[in-house]
């Protein structure tokens, strides 16, 4: 549905809902259930691309909640059961199996084609009652005072309207759209990496269970690729970097990543029958975060909150996990009458703690001196915490964790306290397709 000042259901809305990604489907339909009237404005329309294609096992509870696994168990998605992690000489480790700590069902997930995946997501939120709006944009969210009080639309024809709700969850993504609206975006100056990927038709699978793992190709100098199964025989292929090495000898994303495929010999080898098909995308900057993350009468989730690295694809997880914790508190916000800050934002603590774990595990990573063999076979006590952050389970007590960590790799320093004041333009950019 296309929206027009006429084609609103009700006169005005308990939330609305910047973005239709999964993060935004999942809050709206956590909130429907409730009886709470949502609607979900998209600035594109689905079925559409996205990056983002690997689902942690901590997911699984979610999507139980949301009523998605039998839709998800009836996929064509190849099931992941394993991470493994190649070093630059072609040594691999064994399999991090998250059945070694999840038992049953629940520890196999999916590796998913982003655009099957979001509609599928999409059209169960409207089929639970949210009202959707594709090729919807927002020109700016609007304030009385300090709180949000509804959002300004621009359908696809050029038409305007204002769309009063009593609360505004931004779910757009990396669009940010408030964060950038009051200035709150900023870069990680300490996590400066760049991306660039495609997709390969008939590149080499494991057997087995293994066929669906993710594949991490490290390669000097701190990077590495990603290496993920698809349904049809794709497999989607990424290299992460500092800048400067991936694109030290080229500004055109396509010659880099083609240059880098061929040098990781391992990951060559896998792809050594393959074809790539579609562009090459990359992203020359790729973590953020917004110095306030939710105030009266607006919150953000998933990617509009910050992206640290795709390295434990904790972005869908993240996405997902802050949908249902935000979706909880304005329940009750809305139930009680009291949208502030402090009432729908009360899951930010405990939110935040796990994400410092993810970013402290992304840190260790980047530590030359550091590698989950050597941590695995120190801190053997703490494989299993180290199988938790690889599945999602972070949202805990993990200090006994962290404090293992420590003693192999320094901390990084406070999240969000070296951040520059302003997210300068060229810092914004979105994806590049070439």
């Amino acid at each position: 549905m296309n929206a027009d000042s006429s084609s609103f259901s009700h006169p005005d809305y308990d939330v609305a809902v910047i973005g239709g990604g999964p993060g935004g489907a999942a809050l709206a339909t956590f909130l429907a259930r409730n009886g709470h009237h949502c609607i979900i404005f998209e600035k594109s329309k689905f079925p559409r691309y996205h990056i983002g294609e690997s689902l942690i096992p901590h997911t699984h509870g979610i999507f139980e909640r949301l009523g998605l696994l039998p839709q998800l168990r009836a996929s064509a998605f190849p099931v992941k059961h394993s991470v493994r992690f190649v070093s630059h000489n072609g040594k691999e480790s064994v399999p991090f199996y998250f059945s070694e700590t999840i038992p049953g069902e629940r520890s196999r997930t999916w590796q998913v084609e982003r655009s099957q995946f979001d509609r599928l997501m999409l059209d169960h939120a409207r089929a639970r009652g949210v009202e959707v709006h594709e090729q919807t944009s927002i020109s700016e969210v609007r304030f009385e005072g300090e709180r949000a009080v509804g959002v300004e639309i621009v359908s696809n024809n050029g038409a305007r309207s204002f769309v009063p709700a009593k609360v505004v969850v931004d779910a757009s993504g990396r669009a940010c759209v408030i964060g950038r609206q009051l200035g709150l975006l900023s870069p990680l100056p300490e996590l400066r990496k760049a991306s660039a990927w495609g997709y390969f038709q008939g590149g080499k699978r494991l057997p087995g269970i293994d066929a669906g793992e993710t594949t991490m190709f490290l390669i000097p100098g701190g990077g590495w690729f990603w290496y993920i199964p698809l349904p049809d025989d794709i497999v989607s292929v990424g290299i992460v970097a500092d800048p400067e090495y991936v694109f030290s000898q080229s500004d055109e994303m396509e010659a880099a990543f083609t240059r880098e495929v061929a040098l990781c010999a391992p990951l060559a080898d896998r792809l050594s029958a393959a074809r790539r098909v579609g562009p090459v995308r990359g992203l020359r900057h790729l973590a953020y975060l917004n110095r306030q993350t939710c105030g009266d009468g607006w919150v953000m989730i998933g990617d509009a909150r910050a992206f640290l690295d795709p390295i434990y694809s904790s972005g869908l997880y993240l996405a997902l996990g802050s949908a249902e914790l935000a979706a909880e508190c304005i329940d009750e916000g809305l139930k009680c009458g009291d949208v502030s800050a402090s009432r729908i934002g009360r899951f930010e603590p405990a939110l935040w703690k796990g994400v410092d774990v993810v970013r402290r595990l992304i840190h260790a990573f980047y530590d030359p001196a550091f590698s989950f063999p050597k941590f695995a076979e120190r801190f053997p006590e703490h494989r299993a915490a180290l199988i938790d952050c690889l599945v999602g389970d972070v949202i805990k007590d993990m200090s006994k964790f962290t404090a293992a960590l420590a003693q192999m790799t320094l901390p990084p320093p406070p999240l969000g306290s070296n951040l520059p004041k302003l997210f300068t333009p060229a810092l914004a950019s979105g994806v590049a397709q070439l």
